[in-house]
This record gives C-alpha cells, sequence and structure tokens, in this order.
C-alpha cells in the first residue's frame, strides 16, 4: 500500500467513523423511543389496533338478565402461566364457559335459586347455573354449557393513568364499548374515566393489551364521569384459592 492509499483509507476512516457511531445512537434512541410507545411497555398507551381489542371485549361479553333486572358478564379463565389459581367450584370438562358478574346483578337468582338467562347475542341465549357467590365483593360466578373466547386477568401492576377499556351492555344495548384512564386505584377499586352506565355492571375492564383489570360496577351520578371497577383480584377472596393471594403476580 502506498502513502498516498493509506492516507485516504485514514481520511474515510475519520470520516465514516463519527457517521456510523452517530448513526448507531440515533437508531437506539429511536428503538427507545419506540418501545415506550408499544402498548406492552407503557400502560399509558392506547392500542395500536384498537379494533382488535375492541371485538375481543365484545366476543367475551355478555347480557345477565335475572328476574327482569339486566347486567352484564363476561367469560373469564384463570391464567395457568401467571396466576396459580384453581376455582373453588367444580368446573366440568367439555364445551363450557365461566362468566364473571356482580353479585348484585345476580343477587335475586341467588336468594330464590333459580337459573340466570344469559344473552350470548341477538339471536342467542341460554340458561346459566350460579356456581360461586361472593356478596361482601360484590362478585358472582355463571356456568354454561357453550365455548366462549375468554379473558385473562392482566399480569402487570396497574397505575393511575393508565388507558382503560369498558365493555358491557347498558341499558341492554349490547356490545357496548368506552375509553377512559384509570383515575385512581384504592382499597382494590379502580376509577376510571371509562364512563359507564346502568346496565354496564359486571362487564369487563380491560387494559391496552386486552387483559381484564376489573368489573365494571357503578358511577357517581352527581359527579362527571367518575365511574369504578372491581379489581380482579378480589376473584381470589372467595370464588378461587390463589397461591399468592391475588391475580397475577405483578411483574
Amino acid at each position: 500500500m502506498t502513502r498516498l492509499e493509506e492516507t485516504i483509507l485514514r481520511t474515510i476512516a475519520l470520516i465514516l467513523v463519527p457517521v456510523v457511531a452517530g448513526l448507531t445512537l440515533y437508531v437506539k434512541v429511536l428503538w427507545a423511543d419506540n418501545e415506550e410507545l408499544r402498548p406492552e411497555f407503557n400502560g399509558y398507551v392506547a392500542p395500536r389496533k384498537l379494533e382488535s381489542i375492541v371485538n375481543f371485549a365484545k366476543n367475551i361479553s355478555v347480557t345477565i338478565e335475572c328476574q327482569g333486572e339486566l347486567g352484564s358478564g363476561f367469560s373469564f379463565e384463570l391464567d395457568e402461566n401467571y396466576d396459580f389459581a384453581t376455582w373453588n367450584f367444580e368446573v366440568p370438562d367439555g364445551e363450557r364457559s365461566i362468566l364473571l358478574t356482580n353479585y348484585h346483578v345476580v343477587e335475586k337468582c341467588d336468594k330464590e335459586d333459580i337459573l340466570v338467562e344469559v344473552v350470548i347475542s341477538e339471536d342467542e341465549s341460554i340458561s346459566g347455573e350460579l356456581v360461586g357467590v361472593d356478596p361482601e365483593n360484590d362478585l358472582a360466578a355463571i356456568l354454561i354449557s357453550k365455548r366462549l373466547d375468554w379473558g385473562v386477568a392482566t399480569p402487570y401492576k396497574m397505575r393511575s393513568g393508565y388507558w382503560v377499556l369498558a365493555a358491557g351492555s347498558p341499558f341492554a344495548m349490547e356490545g357496548t364499548v368506552t375509553f377512559g384512564n384509570i383515575i385512581r386505584i384504592e382499597d382494590q377499586r379502580i376509577y376510571t374515566s371509562a364512563s359507564l352506565n346502568k346496565g354496564n355492571s359486571g362487564g369487563p375492564l380491560l387494559d391496552n393489551e386486552g387483559y381484564v383489570v376489573g368489573l365494571n360496577t357503578g358511577y357517581r351520578a352527581v359527579a362527571q364521569n367518575l365511574n369504578w371497577a372491581i379489581e380482579i383480584s378480589r376473584v381470589c377472596k372467595k370464588l378461587a384459592t390463589c397461591e399468592y393471594g391475588e391475580l397475577s403476580p405483578d411483574i
């Protein structure tokens, strides 16, 4: 190699090294920013594919009818990958789904020991059996002989400001969804800005990945969009036995 060629190569290296280093740093920054905007890394952001979560929420949600009173419910399973929990009632093999709802939605049926009516769609309804109740925590479990899509508990710790979706059947309007964020979490009660109305009780509250956060329960009529849900971990109080005392240990 001649001295001229060596000089040219050194010059090129002096130019390329900082350029490559700069590009590498730029790519790293872009990647970090991209991760911060991905739902799986950031509970504050809305889902990138909102339609998928909306459709999923509708697929797992049902309308519950008890003695003329209407409410909501949803198909739910204990996630064997995270929950380390078992139901405190017998779960048969075969075609079946476990539905969660609020106890106050099915209270009359429990006291009179009758079946509840589960409306799956406009064209399909099925009788459901109350297999577990927890009046103190306003929870109930219903068994139906049909397999539906199901939700599982979120494995992440929820925080104020996180994005949420509330689904249900307010005023018998099946398949409704509203969006909002968590305002506050207090004593296993999640306050949210996702609008709720009469009939939403018992429907699922989902996070931005489609995990179940809680059960929609009530709203303050005198407040402006102040609603609340029961944390899904309350299932462990009576309906299920959880190894760690709650569903989905924080990760």
